[in-house]
């Protein structure tokens, strides 16, 4: 039986926020940080090799096509608003944050993202219906319209800054441009508690749906954990924003990434070993933001260590999406 392989995208964001009380004179603007932009992956049907007997031992009958059909438009919603929530209209928030922490720091600050047109992109964020319950539909709706708020009063705010910023003839010690930080901090917060209250409730009802769609796969182990940690590195960008990181969440996280990729890693792997070496070379990048976020946690999470952490991620869904394409050829 020809199973399907899928991504779960994690909308993560931007890893690279300057630091505040990092100290160092190394650090750049986060406006000049590289953002993940997570994209779709291919879902056509697999052809993975599977040794007799290795598919997993399930409980009950397999799913019937209308379940299959079912979870399947799930999980393409999951990754449309994913993929939304990491345009730069949605992400624009996460740089000007960034930026503003490294204005208090430094006392400069780099120009306003361009912000585009979030129209189109709402639309995206519109609950299927049929898909969830009333309740949850209107809570995401009303999720999406608060994001919406958020960011043109981060914007309105940010242009102020800059005008103060630029304006060399106001002598008050900061005041103003603290306190126009301090606006955009909580209007951020808003814009937080808004994104992950959607992608929440998107999640849980897509992870309703795993069982559905890796009915016997013989590489439902592998899958399901290269799912937890992409969780896992959208966790620690969600611990990364805060001025002062968690640090025992994210020792959490880490011992959590260990034992993710350690079980992802055990044989056996049921497939072929061109498909295998896909797997591994995911399993290796992953691996590096597993150090990075070591490095991170015994010498301070300074922008240098930030962009590691950034850079594995990228390369963790890159090498991911290059395992799924192999696994499922055209």
């Amino acid at each position: 039986m020809m199973k399907k392989l899928y991504i779960w995208l994690a909308c993560l964001g931007v890893l690279c926020l300057a630091a505040c009380d990092s100290g160092s004179k190394e650090e750049a603007p986060a406006s000049s940080a590289k953002t993940e932009q997570a994209q779709p992956a291919p879902a056509a049907e697999a052809s993975v090799v599977a040794d007799a007997g290795s598919a997993p031992q399930e409980l009950g009958p397999p799913p019937t096509k209308e379940q299959l059909d079912a979870a399947d438009a799930l999980v393409a919603f999951y990754n449309t608003a994913a993929s939304t929530l990491a345009n730069p209209y949605y992400t624009q928030a996460d740089v000007m944050m960034g930026n503003v922490r490294y204005y208090l720091h430094e006392w400069m600050l780099a120009p306003r993202p361009d912000g585009g047109d979030g129209k189109p992109l709402a639309a995206r964020l519109a609950a299927p219906k049929g898909m969830f319950s009333e309740d949850e539909s209107r809570a995401m709706a009303q999720w999406v319209e608060d994001m919406r708020q958020s960011l043109d009063s981060m914007r309105a705010d940010y242009r102020s800054l800059e005008r103060y910023v630029k304006d060399q003839s106001i002598r008050d010690d900061g005041v103003k441009g603290k306190t126009l930080a301090a606006n955009i901090e909580k209007t951020y917060d808003r814009f937080s508690a808004a994104r992950s209250g959607y992608m929440g409730t998107v999640e849980a009802r897509a992870a309703s749906v795993e069982e559905v769609l890796l009915y016997g796969h013989p590489l439902k182990r592998q899958i399901l954990e290269a799912r937890k940690v992409f969780g896992l590195f959208s966790r620690t960008a969600g611990l990364l924003t805060a001025q002062k990181p968690d640090r025992e969440a994210l020792e959490q996280v880490k011992t959590r990434l260990e034992a993710s990729l350690a079980d992802a890693g055990r044989p056996p792997f049921p497939a072929s070993p061109d498909v295998e070496r896909t797997y591994r070379e995911f399993l290796k990048q992953a691996a590096e933001f597993k150090e990075a976020l070591a490095k991170g946690l015994d010498e301070g999470f300074y922008n240098p260590v930030r962009e590691e952490l950034n850079n594995a991620a990228v390369g963790s869904r890159q090498a991911y999406n290059v395992f799924v394409r192999e696994a499922n050829p055209e």
